[in-house]
């Protein structure tokens, strides 16, 4: 396997493994008001965050494996995809309310993720190949996959990070995992061959 493609699964397994974290500290530590009350985050609440998560992995799935889709319908969804980043926080949270069902989706995108990394050529990544998407605002765009799936991998950190700083807030040191990539069990890169 070349080095990118290593990187990237490693990336897509740790993404996984890192909600896995994020979500055993939330269930034992972080109370449901806690959890939906403001929290000053920039999509206002863990579970607006995560909801951003959510769909946002569904808007940069879809740019990685259709072309240029916009509108992204779901009718799971209140709303048109795209049309949350001109939303605010409440409707965000609006979009899947149950904890345990954004819960259950975000891990579909976990393993989706996971799937599609395993399944590119690893050529693919040597490249300097572009692909175009459209943005949440209609705006086309190029870039490549190197520099897409690090955004969307990095933008996944960036908000757990938010979201650890809140339940940090509500529970102590103790609410709040640790998802330094150094400390993924040695047994998550099963998957690297």
């Amino acid at each position: 396997m070349n080095a990118y493609k290593e990187h990237f699964l490693r990336m897509a397994i740790y993404n996984r493994w890192a909600f896995r974290q994020l979500y055993n500290k939330l269930g034992e530590h972080i109370s449901d008001e806690n959890y939906r009350t403001d929290s000053g985050l920039f999509f206002r609440s863990i579970h607006g965050t995560l909801v951003h998560l959510l769909l946002s992995s569904k808007v940069w799935y879809t740019r990685h494996t259709t072309s240029l889709s916009f509108p992204l319908i779901n009718e799971q969804y209140p709303y048109e995809l795209n049309s949350y980043w001109s939303r605010p926080a409440n409707e965000w949270e609006q979009a899947v309310t149950d904890r345990k069902d954004l819960y259950q989706q975000i891990f579909i995108e976990c393993d989706r993720w996971i799937d599609y990394v395993n399944q590119l050529n690893p050529e693919s990544f040597m490249t300097d190949e572009t692909f175009t998407y459209i943005d949440t605002k209609g705006n086309k765009h190029e870039r490549t996959r190197t520099e897409t799936l690090d955004h969307f991998f990095n933008h996944n950190t960036h908000h757990r990070g938010q979201i650890t700083a809140a339940m940090t807030k509500y529970g102590g040191h103790d609410a709040s995992p640790v998802l330094d990539l150094v400390a993924m069990p040695k047994e998550e890169y099963t998957m690297i061959n």
